[in-house]
């Protein structure tokens, strides 16, 4: 039972950072389709990119209309 004990705060701390870099990643794809990017695409890119994908998302342009 002690091991369960040591590996219990690297997991919480794990999980949470998973957590956060996840939902960065999530924003970062609500404002590229708001931007009008596929949606599929960003999502990937979020989930997998996180905080570098947001700041990416931030500073596209808007995709013209066609």
């Amino acid at each position: 039972m002690k091991l369960i004990a040591d590996i219990s705060p690297s997991l919480d701390l794990f999980l949470l950072l998973f957590f956060w870099h996840c939902l960065i990643g999530a924003i970062a794809t609500v404002i590229a389709i708001n931007k009008g990017y596929p949606r599929l695409n960003w999502l990937i890119f979020g989930l997998l990119g996180g905080t570098f994908t947001f700041f990416i998302a931030l500073f596209l342009k808007k995709k013209p209309k066609i």
